[in-house]
């Protein structure tokens, strides 16, 4: 692959030439299997957030179908330009730190800072910075940020099944079981089906049918210096991490992935899909680790599962109308727990990264959890921006030899040199 601003793959055409021979078993397989997983828990977990934040129909729809087409249609295209599984998503700790700041800012204030989180990836894939960024990025305090905000979904599933033993504890239950019998399925999909089933027929529950069409809602962004730090600085920190770990899947897997083109071109859909309320749009680390492994196939036929997986998604945003309304009909202690297992891998994950015994930063990993999850504001700035600064300057004042040696260009650290792990 040849290197330079943007990296050069081997192109569209030669790519679709190559289609009709590049399909096999594995790879759809592999594509099937991606699409549940990314079905089951990630959309619960927004339709749960835009119930607490409030939002109409109208616009989670419009939130939806943003961020499930861009993110397919750009999937589409790096699978076929680069042949390469390369996946994309909206990022997933970030609708989590988007969650609790919807509570303190508007929804134009949301979008404004949105479109700087996402003109800050631009500029650092255009200008090649991301390399350097990612060099020193202090990944263990980040996930310990990612792992506070997490807790309270965590916690979410305990009050909710002694609130509802019916819908929420056999919604549960299903999971532990589903865990034991397969590992095909994702159990939160399993759980998925049993939550809805027991809503609709033990607890009596309307399901509600929505339409088809929907008029998407354009938000114009108010660009308040508070809400800018709060919103897009946590969602430019989130968006390299996750950037960090589908790229280190994809070495891992032997391929030469194109850096400065995922961050340069997650930047621009994350800036345009903001005006559509999309908050993140990022490289999916979970969804590349299916695509891209051996069990999806002979490499060089991979990127056929990032393809389908990548039409897929630009399919459910067609169908966004009806599911939005449905989804948000389920009883709010099995939305909790739905919303509360898609976090679960993410959660473990935040955890192993942040106070693992190779971190050299679990002081100020620790400091960044207990603020994250404490949820406050101070002069409008929100818990998350106070967590990473509270984390840096404790790792600065009492572990400052772990500073030095991570700031080493060859020290091996439990910072972003092991991410890609």
């Amino acid at each position: 692959m040849t290197k330079g601003l943007l990296e050069r793959g081997p192109g569209i055409m030669a790519t679709l030439k190559a289609l009709p021979h590049s399909f096999n078993v594995n790879n759809v397989t592999a594509a099937i299997i991606a699409t549940v997983f990314s079905l089951s828990g990630p959309i619960i977990l927004l339709i749960n957030i835009a119930n607490e934040a409030h939002l109409t129909d109208q616009q989670t729809v419009t939130w939806l179908m943003s961020i499930y087409f861009i993110s397919g249609a750009l999937m589409v295209f790096l699978s076929l330009y680069y042949q390469q599984p390369i996946a994309i998503a909206f990022s997933l700790p970030g609708i989590i730190v988007v969650g609790s700041l919807m509570k303190v800012f508007s929804l134009e204030q949301m979008v404004g800072g949105y479109i700087f989180g996402g003109l800050i990836l631009l500029f650092l894939g255009v200008t090649g910075l991301i390399k350097t960024v990612v060099k020193y990025l202090p990944l263990p305090i980040i996930m310990g940020m990612i792992a506070g905000a997490l807790f309270s979904y965590a916690m979410g599933i305990v009050t909710s099944v002694q609130k509802d033993y019916i819908g929420a504890g056999l919604t549960l239950l299903a999971f532990f079981i589903s865990r034991l019998f397969t590992k095909k399925i994702p159990p939160q999909a399993i759980a998925l089906v049993v939550g809805v089933i027991a809503s609709m027929y033990l607890m009596k529950s309307k399901m509600a049918v929505g339409d088809l069409f929907y008029a998407p809602v354009l938000v114009k962004p108010d660009f308040g210096f508070a809400a800018i730090l709060s919103i897009g600085v946590p969602l430019v920190l989130l968006g390299l991490a996750d950037f960090l770990k589908g790229y280190g899947i994809l070495r891992a897997n032997g391929f030469d992935a194109p850096v400065n083109t995922m961050i340069t071109s997650t930047g621009i859909c994350s800036t345009i899909g903001a005006f559509l309320l999309a908050h993140s749009i990022t490289v999916a680390g979970p969804v590349t680790a299916i695509t891209s492994c051996d069990d999806a196939g002979p490499k060089d036929c991979r990127w056929v599962a990032g393809l389908i997986k990548g039409v897929i998604q630009v399919f459910i945003a067609f169908i966004g109308g009806l599911l939005v309304p449905f989804l948000r009909s389920l009883p709010a202690t099995v939305a909790n727990v739905l919303a509360g297992l898609a976090m679960i891998s993410l959660f473990i994950t935040a955890f192993e990264v942040a106070f693992s015994g190779k971190n050299k930063f679990q002081m100020g990993a620790f400091f960044a959890f207990i603020v994250a999850y404490s949820n406050f504001t101070i002069y409008n700035i929100s818990s998350p921006v106070w967590s990473l600064l509270v984390g840096i300057i404790v790792s600065l004042i009492f572990e400052r030899e772990n500073v030095k040696s991570f700031l080493r260009p060859n020290a091996e650290t439990g910072g972003a040199v092991n991410a890609h792990s």
